[in-house]
């Protein structure tokens, strides 16, 4: 840590020095240990290192930022003169801010420190516990690793945070084969900060790899009909959750004026049951953000409560140039809150609609209108999931969706990034055939 320290104090010196009016910097040395599987073999094992070096200066209101991966002198230098001459070339903004202080603070999060024998054993276990339980699933790829991380941010107005981190992370991609069928693909992810127990205990692995195996019989879907969609948590944030993130509530589009709630701060936009905040403290964050890209220390903050939207997600600028206020985090670490139904009992009070395990389509329209493919999706009949479908386009109305839920569900997926249950909407539209 000491290293790193020391070079970011010469980083804003040397800014400073060139001329800068403020610098921050934030310098980091990560290492991976990395095991991969590929055709359902182990196919690698490796170490990784990193180096990363951002740089952001301001001149006479004018924003710069460079990024370099070395740590010399000379790099240094000219990666400072670098980014002077993007901020030269740049158009003056007041509205740029960053974090006072002074401040010191050091952080340590997650796991730090890697148990690589123990992480191959949860590897090969989880390998061979697949290939027992569900026979029909072909694991495309997995990536298992021990991330770890030493980070110093630090600016010349006397804010500086040190930080050490580590974590597992496993990712999985697989689809379901039996003879000639085959599935789509699909993916499950997880972080954990031990390895105490099973992964396919963990997230929803055992949960997803059951559902895949389920869709080597897919039949299309006759026709077309309005009722009730069950997102998933993947299809949940793919549909709703970032349409509501980059089209209602962030810098772009309410410093460009086309956010549809720019307005409708303290009013209603969803349903009463539900709320979406972003908690980087929460007991389901496995590794924190502790302060934002502007050096303000985080904390946990509500987006929408009780179908109200209570606040934006603005940066510092993004505030500075809507006069709105600026939000506890850079909108890291999303939970959105469970219901009291189970998802077995939600679908049983369904008695036409689908369910969706992951979308695919265009960026939805800035009002948030959207239509694609409802990827690894079910029939639901009779309050039973029946078949798997062949390719099901699904459309709808963001906003009208968040006013039209119909269920939230009390199982949620705790990836180790935040927290997301499934959500059952009426009046969507499906089309097959």
């Amino acid at each position: 840590m000491n290293k790193i320290t020391i070079l970011a104090r010469e980083i804003l010196e040397e800014s400073q020095r060139q001329g800068a009016d403020y610098a921050q910097c934030s310098v980091s040395e990560s290492e991976k240990k990395e095991f991969n599987v590929d055709g359902g073999r182990f196919s690698l094992m490796r170490t990784l290192y990193n180096r990363n070096v951002t740089i952001t200066v301001l001149k006479d209101h004018r924003k710069g930022t460079i990024q370099i991966n070395r740590f010399d002198e000379d790099t240094v230098k000219t990666a400072v003169r670098d980014a002077l001459d993007a901020a030269e070339s740049g158009k003056p903004d007041p509205a740029w801010e960053y974090a006072r202080g002074p401040v010191e603070q050091d952080f340590t999060e997650g796991q730090p420190e890697c148990n690589t024998d123990r992480l191959f054993e949860r590897t090969k276990e989880l390998l061979e516990t697949i290939g027992k339980k569900h026979p029909k699933i072909l694991m495309e790829q997995m990536i298992t690793s021990h991330d770890s991380g030493k980070v110093i941010y630090a600016n010349t107005n006397g804010v500086t945070y040190r930080s050490r981190w580590g974590a597992y992370s496993f990712s999985l991609m697989y689809s379901g084969h039996e003879g000639e069928k085959s599935t789509s693909f699909y993916g499950s992810d997880v972080m954990l900060k031990t390895l105490d127990k099973p992964v396919i205990d963990c997230g929803f692995i055992e949960r997803d790899l059951a559902m895949v195996e389920k869709q080597l019989d897919p039949k299309p879907l006759e026709g077309k009909f309005t009722g009730p969609v069950v997102l998933a948590p993947y299809a949940l944030s793919e549909i709703v959750l970032w349409t509501i993130m980059g089209n209602f509530v962030s810098d772009s589009c309410m410093i460009d004026g086309t956010s549809i709630w720019k307005d409708k701060l303290g009013e209603t936009v969803a349903d009463p049951r539900f709320s979406m905040s972003f908690e980087p403290y929460s007991d389901d964050v496995i590794v924190p953000s502790r302060y934002t890209g502007e050096g303000y220390p985080t904390e946990n903050f509500d987006l929408i409560k009780d179908g109200k939207l209570v606040s934006f997600c603005l940066s510092q600028y993004g505030a500075n140039k809507t006069g709105g206020r600026r939000a506890g985090n850079d909108g890291s670490s999303m939970i959105v809150r469970s219901g009291e139904k189970a998802l077995d009992e939600i679908i049983a009070g369904i008695d036409r609609g689908i369910l969706v395990m992951r979308f695919s389509g265009g960026s939805p329209a800035p009002s948030g209108e959207y239509s694609g493919v409802a990827k690894n999706s079910f029939m639901i009949e009779n309050g039973k999931i029946t078949n798997a479908l062949t390719e099901t386009m699904i459309s709808g109305c963001v906003p009208d969706m968040l006013m039209q839920i119909r269920e939230i569900s009390s199982d949620t997926l705790k990836d180790g990034n935040g927290s997301l249950p499934f959500i059952a909407f009426d009046g969507v539209t499906i089309s097959g055939k």
